[in-house]
Parts: structure tokens; C-alpha cells; sequence
């Protein structure tokens, strides 16, 4: 009974040591993100402030990331996208990008005859493609009610044109 005691005490300790390691870890990472983010403008009234942080990469210049604003919506069988764009902004004295999506909530869609119910579905508006880079954060201000979606892409194979 006291081997099983004295495990269950080594367990325990050893539970809560690496919970104190990984909380300090998470302390540390949440910290430099907040550095990071010092030199970008806080959110305006009505906005949101969304940032990506992406995960370092070999060959980083092999990788795009996509950027798509968009809103769940209640739409029918149509194809639908929402109207907005996305504006890149530099913050001042640092050199340094943000973007910024703007959108009055109206959409566009194609007009074929539906014979199903409404669905909630993400209506995405102009995505935007930009270069990979994980020393700075992708940092995108929307309006509030809307989310980001992001993908990323890597380029497959590097072809080489012919000079005629």
C-alpha cells in the first residue's frame, strides 16, 4: 500500500512540476507575441483586430499565405461572395504591414432557382495573397461580426520559361 502511495505522490509532483514548466513556456510565447504586437494601432470602435502568427518554415519564399475576410451568413442554394476589400496599411515608423477589410455586409451571387432551405454558410469577400514570414505577425483589422480564414501555399515545382 505505501509503494502504491509513494508512486501516486512521484506522479502527482511530477504532474504539477511539468504544468508549472509548460505555463511558463506559455507565459514566455504570449509575452513576445505582445511585443510583437506593440508597434501595430489597436482595434477602432467597431473593429476587430485578427492576428496570425505563422510557424517558422525552410524555405520560406516557397510559401504564400492567402487571407480571406468573410461572415457567416443565411443564404440560399446560390454561390455568393461578399462584397468588401482589403487594404494594406504600413505602420508608421516601423516599415512594417497591416490590412485592413472593409464591408458594408451586402453580397453578390449567382441567380439560380433554389428548391432548398436557407443554410448558414462562411460567405468569404476578397482574399488576399501575401508573402510567408514568420518573424512578423499577419495582423488584419475587420469589422466586427466578420472572421478570417487563412490557407497556406507552397509552391509544388518551379518551372522555367522557354525564350522564343
Amino acid at each position: 500500500m505505501k509503494k502504491h502511495f509513494s508512486r501516486i505522490m512521484l506522479v502527482t509532483t511530477l504532474l504539477v512540476a511539468f504544468t508549472g514548466i509548460a505555463n511558463a513556456q506559455n507565459m514566455k510565447v504570449k509575452e513576445e507575441r505582445e511585443k510583437m504586437l506593440a508597434p501595430y494601432p489597436q482595434a477602432k470602435e467597431g473593429m476587430v483586430r485578427y492576428v496570425i502568427f505563422l510557424k517558422e518554415k525552410a524555405n520560406e519564399e516557397n510559401f504564400k499565405v492567402e487571407i480571406v475576410p468573410g461572415k457567416v451568413m443565411n443564404v440560399d442554394c446560390n454561390h455568393h461572395t461578399l462584397m468588401g476589400k482589403i487594404e494594406a496599411k504600413d505602420v508608421q515608423g516601423w516599415g512594417y504591414t497591416y490590412y485592413e477589410f472593409t464591408s458594408n455586409g451586402q453580397t453578390r451571387s449567382t441567380m439560380m432557382a433554389c428548391n432548398k432551405p436557407k443554410e448558414d454558410r462562411f460567405i468569404s469577400g476578397e482574399s488576399k495573397l501575401i508573402r510567408y514570414n514568420s518573424k512578423l505577425p499577419i495582423v488584419l483589422y475587420a469589422p466586427a461580426g466578420y472572421e478570417l480564414k487563412y490557407k497556406i501555399w507552397k509552391v509544388a515545382k518551379t518551372h522555367t520559361a522557354t525564350n522564343e
